[in-house]
Parts: structure tokens; C-alpha cells; sequence
């Protein structure tokens, strides 16, 4: 028997008995697209973990930070310094590493202040770690006494005195304005000794996108431009150094990794050497733990209808064999082999599955395409993002189409074992 014959054959056979075939696809229909849309919801909870801790932070960058906790008996704490930051820049799959300095001081536009973080960094490694303009430019070498606003920087801007609110009107880009490491500023606690803390008139090279929590309301300028701030601070404060001790360094040192699969690599190494290092990778990798877990519940969920499915297509199988008792003795006296009998119900099942599995993958894509609708448009009125919340990668769909296909396969195996050892004289006497 020619693989066309058995195609028409079985095509045919299939089709006589169209209610019984539709049901017993239906059901297949059910269980893969039970599946798929289960996986689905657990892929698009995976992506909106990873948009969400995104807007946190580079996911390809590692934090390198002094530790919080007093260093233990007999271990001496690692200083982040310039030899940290040559150390960190050897390192296999590492880009750009940028040492980081924080202070906290204020931005004076006139009667408006701003208060908030004062970041140094190296102007070099800024693009390097994702720093983008939506006004102006990022830092270089050659600036002095220059900022970079964060994307939200002038919804920070309030008028101490100001006894009712009104709402400051600011161009963060074109106003003359002054930094202080004042932390105090605007505000004055009564018997409180006076500090005369120097203002630095700034230029503001550029704006930052928005989107990013990390950044949005931060304050950035050149790395040596802040250290010589904090020194000229400490003097008006009258901080005179400790006798023996050296510079404490930096306040963190930023690693940049080419690829976020080689993050959780760079940061052992660093943690190896004896630093404490900290990456939202953490948070990421947490967090697809628990997706996991629930795409595993969901997928068991799917896993018992394509079961059902299963079983179904077997009942089909069966009912058939009984039906064509005769029509299989016939076969055999005419010279079917046992090898095409079995080949023919092979076929008609896998048929049901891989029909069942092709319209389950669209039926999948209409449910996935209803649920995204109503997650944007719910999104849309608790005003969070419009994250897809499920998501049909096309492995899957390729996947799910040769499972019910085996399914069918492997649900007709015994039906067509049954019909092999059918003997031809009794099938053909019988009713």
C-alpha cells in the first residue's frame, strides 16, 4: 500500500464517521489549547518580572558596595579604591567599570530648591551604562562644575517658603542654577550652629530619559569635580582626617557585563575576591523561581485535558476497529500486510491529534489575544503598564503541534496492535 493510498484511505475512513472524528478533535483542541495558554501565562509573567525589575536598573550591571555589617573577626574588608576599580576591569565578559560617589546636597533655581543625591561618576562609562539624553548630552572629560538631571529631576523642585503650593515652572535645561552640599538647605533648627556651606554656580549639559527609577531623580557630575566638593564640605565642617587613616574610597563601584546571562558569573567572581557585590539579577532570578513553579501548576492544569483528549482519541480508535472488523479481514486476504493495517490507524490517529493541535494553536492565539485586550485595558484603569500577559513563543506553537501528533500516535498504538491480530477468517464472517 503506497503512502497515497493510505492517506486517501484513512482520510476517507476518518471522514464517514465526521460527528465522532469532530468530537474526538475537539477534545484535542481542548487540551492543547489548555496547555498552550497556561505555558503562555507563565512566559508573559517571566517578561513582566523582567520589564518591571528593568525599570529598577541595568540587569547587566553589578553593584560592588561596602558592606553594611561590621567585618568579621580575622576578615579584613575590601576597600573599593582605584586598585578595586583595575582589579574589576580585568575580569572576563566585563565592558566598563565606573567608581560611584554620593553626597547629598540641594539644587537652587532661584526661590525653588531641589534636594536629592549628588552622583559622581566617570563621564567616560556613561553610555557604556545605558545613560541616555532626551535634552542635551551626557558628560565628557572636559566638563567642570556640570550636571545631568535625571528624566523627573524638575517635578522635584518645591519653594520653602512658600505657605500654599504652586506649582514651580522650571526649564532644567536654560535656568541659571546653583549646587550646595548643604543638607540642611531652606531649613534652619533653632540654637543649630551655622555652617557656611559654599554654592557652586553649574552648568547642566543634558537631561536624562525617563523610565528608569534608578535615575530619574538623580543629580550626576564628574567624578573629580565631586571629590573636590566633599573635600571643600569636610573643611567647612571643620572635619579634620583621623591621624593614619587613609581615603575611604569610593562609595560604590559600578560593573558592566556584556550579556545578562554572564551576570551571575562576573558577580561570584567578585564575591570571591572578597567584595560585596549585588545585581537585580538577584531579584530577577527570585522571582522567575516563583513563575516557574506556578507555569509548572498551570501546565499540569492544561496537561490533564490533553489527557482526556488522549483517552478520547483511543475510544475513537477502538470504536472504529470494532465497526470495520470486516473491512480489516478483507484487507488481509486481499494482501495487505499486517505492517500497513498498523500504519493505517497510526496514520488515522496522528491525523486527529495534529489536526486537534493546529486549530488548538489558533484557538490558543484568540484566547491569548482576548486576555491581553482586557489586561491593557484593566493596566490602562489601575493605571500600571500594558505588559502582555500572555505570551505564545513560536517554539511553542511548533512544540504543541508535534505533541498532539504523538499523542494521536501513541493513543492509536494499541487500537492498531488490536487490529494487526485480528485473524482474517473470523473478520470476515463477522456481522
Amino acid at each position: 500500500m503506497s503512502n497515497i493510498d493510505l492517506f486517501v484511505m484513512g482520510f476517507k475512513n476518518l471522514w464517514r464517521r465526521k460527528l465522532r472524528t469532530f468530537l474526538t478533535v475537539l477534545g484535542v483542541i481542548i487540551g492543547a489549547s489548555s496547555i498552550i495558554v497556561m505555558l503562555s501565562l507563565g512566559f508573559g509573567m517571566s517578561k513582566a518580572f523582567e520589564e518591571q525589575i528593568a525599570q529598577w536598573g541595568s540587569l547587566t550591571t553589578v553593584n560592588v558596595r561596602k558592606s553594611w555589617e561590621a567585618p568579621q573577626p580575622g576578615k579584613k574588608e575590601m576597600p573599593l579604591d582605584d586598585k578595586a576599580v583595575a582589579s574589576f576591569k580585568t575580569l572576563t565578559n566585563v565592558v566598563a567599570v565606573s567608581p560611584t560617589l554620593q553626597v547629598y546636597g540641594s539644587i537652587i533655581n532661584g526661590r525653588y530648591v531641589a534636594s536629592g543625591s549628588i552622583k559622581g561618576i566617570d563621564p567616560d562609562s556613561m553610555e557604556d551604562f545605558g545613560f541616555e539624553a532626551a535634552e542635551g548630552r551626557l558628560l565628557n572629560n572636559k566638563d567642570t562644575l556640570t550636571v545631568v538631571f535625571g528624566g523627573q529631576m524638575q517635578n522635584n523642585f518645591y519653594e520653602p517658603k512658600a505657605r500654599t503650593y504652586r506649582e514651580p515652572k522650571i526649564n532644567l535645561m536654560k535656568d541659571r542654577m546653583t549646587l550646595t552640599l548643604d543638607p540642611n538647605y531652606g531649613w534652619s533648627t533653632p540654637g543649630e550652629q551655622k555652617v557656611n556651606y559654599k554654592e557652586y554656580k553649574i552648568k547642566v549639559a543634558g537631561v536624562l530619559t525617563e523610565g528608569n527609577w534608578e535615575t530619574n531623580y538623580g543629580i550626576y557630575m564628574p567624578l573629580k569635580d565631586l571629590q573636590q566638593l566633599i573635600k571643600e564640605k569636610e573643611k567647612s565642617e571643620n572635619q579634620k582626617p583621623q591621624p593614619g587613616k587613609k581615603n575611604s574610597g569610593y562609595d560604590q563601584i559600578n560593573v558592566k557585563v556584556n550579556d545578562m546571562k554572564n551576570v551571575q558569573e562576573v558577580q561570584t567572581t567578585i564575591k570571591d575576591m572578597g567584595y560585596e557585590a549585588y545585581s537585580l539579577n538577584d531579584e530577577l532570578e527570585s522571582m522567575k523561581k516563583q513563575a516557574a513553579v506556578i507555569q509548572a501548576v498551570l501546565g499540569g492544569i492544561g496537561a490533564v485535558s490533553l489527557l482526556v483528549a488522549a483517552i478520547g482519541i483511543t475510544n475513537t480508535m477502538v470504536m472504529s476497529i470494532y465497526e470495520r472488523t470486516k473491512e480489516i479481514g478483507i484487507m488481509k486476504v486481499i494482501g495487505a500486510s499486517l505492517k500497513d493495517i498498523k500504519r493505517l490507524f497510526l496514520f488515522e490517529s496522528a491525523l486527529i491529534g495534529l489536526t486537534g493541535g493546529v486549530f488548538g494553536v489558533g484557538f490558543s492565539y484568540l484566547i491569548s489575544f482576548v486576555i491581553n485586550k482586557l489586561s491593557v485595558k484593566f493596566g490602562a484603569a489601575i493605571g500600571s503598564g500594558s505588559t502582555k500577559i500572555s505570551i505564545i513563543p513560536l517554539w511553542l506553537i511548533l512544540a504543541s503541534m508535534v505533541f498532539s501528533a504523538l499523542i494521536g500516535i501513541v493513543s492509536g498504538y494499541f487500537p492498531a496492535r488490536r487490529a494487526m491480530n485480528l485473524s482474517a477468517l473470523e473478520a470476515i464472517r463477522t456481522e
